[in-house]
């Protein structure tokens, strides 16, 4: 990673921390369960996802995206888990998983393959539900590695 690259990285997460600060209640116990979108993020260009605490600190996620064409569509399905630092309203998060990525074209199914995703966030839920996410996740397959942000909004119940 370039030093250009850190020092924003660090510059981002000092600001979410002083953000969080001043974030009073916590939303996760009483609202668990969140939908919403992402562009960009975990499964390349957007994905619709689903979020479920199960513990106030802990929340396992499932999403669904897919691109395509009346010749060909490819399907990218995350799955995984995310990881609150702090017990407020405004957190920084980690966050990993997999995307399985399957698909068809007009002569049959196309061979699948996955890859794994890692990163770091900074989410605000409102005690009215509005939930904001921000992401930089790091994306690797096969030995190769690429840093991609993702924003996202959404709702939760």
């Amino acid at each position: 990673m370039s030093s250009k690259m850190m020092t924003v990285a660090v510059g981002v997460g000092l600001l979410a921390l002083m953000f969080a600060s001043f974030a009073q209640a916590q939303t996760r116990d009483s609202l668990p369960n969140d939908f919403g979108a992402e562009l960009l993020g975990k499964a390349a260009l957007y994905s619709f996802d689903y979020q479920r605490m199960v513990t106030p600190g802990l929340g396992l996620q499932v999403g669904f995206a897919a691109i395509g064409s009346s010749d060909a569509v490819v399907a990218f399905l995350p799955v995984g888990a995310k990881a609150y630092l702090l017990n407020k309203n405004a957190s920084p998060f980690v966050t990993g998983g997999i995307v399985l990525l399957t698909g068809s074209v007009d002569s049959g199914p196309v061979e699948s393959a996955t890859y794994g995703f890692g990163g770091v966030g900074f989410e605000f839920r409102s005690p009215g539900g509005f939930l904001f996410r921000t992401t930089m996740y790091g994306l690797f397959a096969g030995g190769e590695f690429l840093f991609w942000p993702g924003i996202g909004i959404g709702y939760a119940f």
